[in-house]
């Protein structure tokens, strides 16, 4: 590239590469100056997404106009490549000066000052960096600093040689870690939306560093990394130097809190703090050496030593006494070991441990697949049926391989040779695959094997003989009237750990043990969170389970008594990974685990009438790494409302019908689902966890305390205005199965609507307030608020939940099982396809609102690779 000319620059020389792109030193032939030529590397130009969400934020950045942030010139595309004109800045980057050492006192605290100034320059138009670091931040010729990129993002690079290891998505999406990973704040290791306080946090490490010349947090590997950013106290700046004065350690604490609301709350308030001291520094109010004491320096080593002496002999004789139940593993040395498009969740070790099964959708079905970590290519072991085989689980000699299928039209148990050959059926199970997870659990002899089943409203263990096929089954205790799901049979045979849960989608379940012969069950999490994959310790005095707790989905410990009842809290194994399902090789020298998540974005295509909208009509209004699961359009059409898990949880948020900023309304540790606006738009009405149980609660759609709409033991979801904005639809399981009641606004007794033996899902309240739209199975029906007599509307396959009525209630727009939008008309009855969504993958979420004009939706997409650490052991702290 070097000569070639772009638009009207001339390249020069290549000065640099990133994680995105190439920069080039460039001459402006326009204006006659030489700038920072930066071009998108061709993959991330090949992706129109990626390369729209880079301009649409490098636009925001040009907005920065400051003596201490790199200057943006210009955005352009010419010849098919997308670039950005930056000012060329001559001179070293703070992360070279840093190799040094330490920058002295008064030099630290003017540099600081100084990127305090571009950060609440920054901060003041709502931009984020995301990824302050030394390497971003350049001193100039003159002795200044300029901040450089600005809304930008790196793409993972290897952490080899010691350069700093960096993690991004394709682009800036929130749920996703964003930077570099020893300068994350806490909630970026989480996969949390940030404000302008992460790079508060940012900051302070960075000046932690420039003091002291050691970052605070950063370890041997990525993920010790990011469990020491949220787990770990930094130690004393006092440690390094005694030439720091108290306050300015008081004020990187604070810059440092774990908890965003206690850290300092703006850069100003940062930069007047370190003015101050550089104020008192000049006029003697302040000594450098403030922290000396009158001990002599040999005096003073020969204490620390001797302290240090003792804190190491307590801690050996700590870790010496410690039970190997007391001791949280460590798992390092990660490897991919599949790369498949589509997901492969559910791994299972081969008793060697060179072998893993784990079920796979990458050719278009579920089926069984097995990888030698050796290596070689995988090879699916159920390619002879066309149909879903799922779940496997090696038996304990490693000869055979258990597995769910729906061979012969129903769903059974199976088990193969793992060398290959055709299936045996071993039981038949009345399951529905929407309420069934988990592999099943081979007793440690290999002679029987569990299965957890559904069979509504009935949820139980059953166990079979592989050798004479007899069978028993177990009850689950029922607390919720849930499936019972992910079922973990301890060692030594006597106990069973489960999961309860509203179907394999639920994002709150509650995880349970139990004796393997029936008997009263025992709590192990508070069901407030998403507790899933249960895995018993070889001793059985530990309990792993896949949890997000602690934000996206991680591996926790909780140790465990003999009759498997939990002792003490739950403890983090990984941080910030994304597991879906995770399982640990016989002798424990490994875990296996499937790293990817659900995601669902909103997109609309407009209504045609010539035609079906395809994906070249369609738009995409949210670009999230997160779950969207249910949205609402306002009264005026210009703003959605949802819920999203972009901060770990569900939350409601708000955004501008054709895309932008996102706001978030709740912050609820617990989920808030489903939120539907008031008529004249001033509330939003959801369903949460916030009690203990599903209830509907109202807020001000501005932000604002919710109240509680509904009280009942029984979970009570999906809340719906009536139209003059009085009453409230909500869907109810008091009677025992899911109906339609309807409360006041205000609150107050409610009044049972639909009195049906089927499940019944609210979807729509008419215009003109005379009709509830329901569905029930696989029709639709539409009844009055005062009850009666449902009228059928269509009996045809629709998504659960996906429904609404057109603005003038003649047409009714619902999502077919197709994974298309559908339209029927009120009016004659007639039903056609509103659109033609081929050639993307994935699947049609949850939900459908339309404003007349276009029709907004989600669509679904899921990853999942199978991944491999090796164990260690570290002491509890």
């Amino acid at each position: 590239m070097v000569g070639e000319t772009i638009s009207h620059y001339k390249i020069l020389e290549k000065i640099g590469q990133g994680g995105m792109g190439e920069v080039y030193l460039a001459q402006d032939t326009k204006l006659d100056r030489k700038v920072a030529l930066k071009f998108l590397l061709e993959e991330i130009q090949q992706d129109s997404t990626a390369r729209k969400r880079f301009l649409r934020e490098a636009r925001s950045a040009a907005a920065l106009d400051h003596p201490y942030i790199c200057k943006i010139y210009e955005i352009g595309e010419a010849e098919e490549k997308s670039f950005i004109s930056m000012e060329y800045i001559q001179g070293t980057t703070l992360q070279e000066e840093l190799l040094k050492g330490p920058l002295p006192l008064k030099e630290a605290l003017e540099k600081a000052a100084e990127i305090a100034e571009a950060l609440e320059a920054a901060h003041k138009r709502k931009i984020v960096h995301r990824d302050l670091k030394p390497s971003n931040i350049m001193l100039t010729l003159d002795g200044h600093v300029k901040v450089m990129d600005f809304g930008l993002a790196k793409r993972v690079t290897p952490a080899e040689g010691g350069q700093e290891e960096e993690i991004t998505t394709a682009l800036t999406r929130e749920g996703a870690l964003l930077g570099t990973v020893p300068y994350m704040s806490v909630e970026q290791v989480r996969g949390q939306a940030v404000d302008t306080r992460s790079d508060i946090f940012s900051f302070g490490v960075v000046l932690y560093e420039m003091l002291t010349g050691v970052n605070p947090f950063k370890k041997d590997g990525q993920i010790e990394t990011a469990h020491a950013i949220i787990s770990e106290t930094p130690p004393p700046l006092s440690q390094y130097t005694d030439d720091i004065p108290v306050v300015l350690q008081h004020t990187v604490k604070r810059m440092l809190a774990k908890d965003p609301t206690r850290r300092i709350q703006s850069a100003m308030d940062i930069r007047n703090e370190l003015e101050e001291l550089r104020g008192d520094l000049s006029s003697g109010l302040v000594q450098e050496a403030v922290l000396r004491g009158p001990r002599s320096a040999v005096q003073k080593r020969v204490a620390v030593v001797a302290i240090i002496l003792v804190l190491a002999l307590a801690g050996l004789l700590f870790y010496l006494v410690q039970t190997p139940q007391d001791r949280v593993p460590r798992l390092v040395n990660p490897l991919q070991v599949t790369f498949a498009l589509g997901v492969e969740n559910f791994p299972t070790w081969a008793p060697d441990g060179g072998r893993l099964a784990y079920e796979s959708n990458q050719d278009g079905s579920w089926d069984i697949w097995v990888a030698q970590l050796g290596g070689g290519e995988p090879v699916n072991r159920t390619a002879d049926h066309a149909g879903p085989d799922r779940y496997p689980s090696w038996s304990p000699d490693g000869r055979q391989i258990a597995f769910l299928s729906q061979r012969d039209e129903t769903w059974g148990l199976y088990t193969m040779a793992a060398v290959g050959g055709m299936p045996r059926k071993v039981l038949s199970l009345a399951i529905n695959p929407t309420y069934y997870r988990g592999a099943p659990q081979w007793s440690v002899d290999g002679a029987e094997i569990a299965v957890a089943v559904w069979d509504s409203p009935n949820s139980y263990a059953e166990i079979v003989s592989v050798q004479t096929q007899e069978t028993q089954r177990i009850p689950f205790p029922q607390h919720e009237g849930n499936p019972c799901l992910d079922l973990s049979w301890s060692p030594d045979g006597r106990l069973f750990a489960y999961v309860e849960a509203d179907g394999d989608a639920a994002e709150v379940t509650r995880l349970w043990t139990m004796p393997s012969s029936g008997g009263e069950a025992i709590p192990v999490t508070d069901g407030r969170t998403n507790d899933r994959s249960p895995i018993w310790s070889a001793d059985g005095r530990q309990l792993f389970f896949v949890s997000n707790r602690g934000g996206p989905m991680d591996l926790w410990q909780q140790r465990m008594s003999e009759d498997g009842k939990p002792v003490g809290e739950a403890e983090p194994v990984t941080t910030g990974l994304g597991i879906r399902s995770a399982v640990f090789s016989s002798d424990r020298a490994k875990v296996a685990y499937s790293q990817g998540r659900p995601v669902a974005n909103v997109w609309r295509v407009p209504i045609l009438t010539d035609r079906t909208a395809n994906w070249a009509d369609a738009q995409q209004i949210t670009f999230d790494n997160a779950l969207i699961e249910f949205f609402d359009l306002s009264p005026d059409g210009k703003r959605l409302a949802m819920s999203s898990d972009r901060a770990g949880n569900q939350d409601l948020w708000i955004l501008p019908s054709e895309g932008g900023q996102l706001t978030q309304l709740t912050t609820d540790p617990t989920d808030d689902w489903s939120p539907r606006w008031s008529p004249d738009g001033e509330e939003i009405a959801f369903y949460a966890y916030r009690s203990g149980n599903r209830d509907a609660w109202v807020m001000p759609s501005g932000g604002g305390p919710a109240r509680q709409l509904t009280s009942h033991p029984t979970e009570e979801t999906v809340p719906t205005w009536s139209p003059d904005g009085r009453e409230i639809a909500f869907i109810s399981r008091r009677s025992g199965n899911r109906e339609i009641w309807i409360v006041a606004a205000e609150g107050g007794e409610p009044r049972q609507v639909t009195v049906r033996p089927e499940d019944d899902t609210i979807t729509d309240w008419s215009g003109d307030g005379r009709w509830l739209v329901f569905q029930s199975e696989s029709r639709l029906f539409r009844i009055s608020p005062a009850g009666g007599q449902p009228e059928l509307l269509v009996e045809v396959p629709a998504v659960l939940f996906g429904a609404r009525l057109s603005p003038d209630d003649k047409v009714l727009y619902y999502l077919g099982r197709d994974d298309n939008l559908w339209a029927l008309s009120l009016e004659v009855g007639r039903k056609s396809p509103m659109t033609d969504l081929v050639g993307r993958t994935g699947t049609l979420g949850w939900g459908v609102a339309t404003d007349g004009q276009f029709l907004y939706f989600s669509w679904a997409e899921e990853t999942g690779d199978i991944w491999v650490m090796d164990v260690t052991e570290e002491s509890r702290n």
